[in-house]
């Protein structure tokens, strides 16, 4: 009998897992391709990536104090697309947490967050798409960034970077919520504008592009806020990738998230709100800062009492602890970065671009040569936010693009 191997969850994964029935968070990245796809090339590339990555052919399996990730006899069948984007893809513990498909010019992948970040899925689709291009194109020597071994790709670098537990200041800031009803399903839209343009707007202000885009968003929300609203605070949680600050090859998730506050009464003279902000991204993003964050994290992991309780009570908890995180944001912006190939397979790729499932409105960034994609995934039923921000930049004489995925006869909530 071949003994199957397993994997024991990161700190994040960990989360998730426990909160997994309660809303899964799904990555999805997808690339646009010049010419259509061919299946049975792209099921050969898809086999071909499995095995440099085998932590991602896994199940999600239930023990007594905590749940683990098996390596799974299923493998992963190419369809073209027909399910809804990010739909949910763990029903029992035979289920895998990854989905490949796509439709006409475009491979889509999907993952669930309990396998890895954003940077991480990035990894594995950039194999993916390696392995499609030189498969049907009969390309030779393509270079791939990452050289790592297979364990360095499934390492918890969070076990390996944990130094104890430090302490941080309670915010006790009341957090503003958008009043917008909202639905059970989700609208998905891509925004597409010029990287360069976008990029020279944020060097006449001097700050970062992620900065404005926090900015812009924050703007978004404030002409909809009411009077009473702007004594709140417009939080907006960022996720920062560890591997930048602390050396790692891993794929399994390793990020931490900080947050970017702004006192809604304040002068909100868009400059001087941008620099703020680039002040406390600058700030939040030290090694010593991070450092903190990450260690808190682990550390609840860690505690002795937790441990002991069986995995049915913290399940429970844990989603009672999900819908109070998910109340002290009221937005979230994720910037995967510049997205960059080989200069052999760049002929062949359109554009790139990334979404999430939300319980409110996420950004999720990246870009591709002069294509700047932020992927936007709402629950609200007016789409007043999302309107306010592309504008700022129309305004700007910034053009964009949108296409939008939205389900139809959503109900309200």
């Amino acid at each position: 009998m071949k003994i199957k191997r397993w994997y024991k969850l990161d700190n994040i994964a960990t989360f998730y897992s426990l909160t997994n029935n309660n809303l899964p968070t799904i990555f999805r990245y997808s690339v646009t391709l010049k010419e259509d796809i061919e299946k049975n090339i792209l099921q050969q590339a898809v086999n071909e990536t499995i095995e440099e990555f085998p932590s991602f052919n896994c199940s999600l399996k239930k023990g007594f104090f905590w749940y683990y990730l098996e390596q799974s006899d299923k493998k992963i069948i190419v369809e073209e697309e027909k399910s809804s984007i990010c739909d949910r893809m763990y029903h029992d513990g035979d289920d895998l947490l990854i989905r490949i498909n796509y439709f006409k010019k475009r491979i889509n992948l999907e993952i669930s967050h309990i396998l890895s970040d954003g940077r991480g899925s990035l990894l594995i689709f950039k194999y993916l798409i390696y392995n499609y291009l030189k498969i049907k194109y009969q390309i030779k020597d393509l270079i791939l960034e990452d050289l790592s071994s297979s364990n360095e790709k499934s390492e918890d670098s969070f076990q390996k970077y944990y130094t104890g537990p430090k302490k941080n200041k309670k915010n006790q800031n009341i957090i503003y919520h958008y009043h917008g009803k909202k639905k059970k399903k989700t609208t998905y839209l891509e925004y597409h504008i010029s990287a360069k343009k976008v990029y020279e707007l944020a060097k006449e202000y001097k700050v970062t592009l992620t900065a404005l885009l926090i900015a812009v968003l924050i703007q978004s929300y404030q002409s909809k806020m009411k009077e009473l609203d702007k004594k709140k605070v417009i939080k907006i949680d960022v996720p920062v990738d560890l591997r930048t600050y602390f050396p790692s090859s891993t794929s399994r998730n390793f990020f931490s998230l900080i947050s970017i506050i702004h006192q809604s009464s304040e002068n909100n003279d868009f400059s001087e709100m941008v620099q703020q902000i680039n002040k406390q991204l600058k700030k939040n993003t030290t090694k010593e800062q991070l450092a903190i964050r990450m260690n808190q994290m682990i550390a609840l992991e860690k505690n002795v009492i937790i441990r002991a309780v069986p995995i049915i009570i913290k399940d429970l908890a844990l989603k009672i602890a999900d819908n109070i995180i998910n109340n002290r944001a009221t937005s979230s912006v994720s910037n995967i970065g510049k997205i960059t190939v080989d200069k052999k397979i760049e002929p062949y790729i359109e554009n790139f671009n990334v979404l999430t499932t939300t319980k409110q409105l996420q950004l999720t960034v990246c870009s591709y040569q002069d294509d700047l994609s932020i992927g936007i995934s709402s629950k609200y039923l007016n789409n007043d936010i999302i309107k306010n921000f592309c504008h700022f930049f129309t305004n700007h004489n910034i053009e964009g693009k949108i296409n939008i995925n939205e389900e139809e006869q959503d109900e309200k909530m």
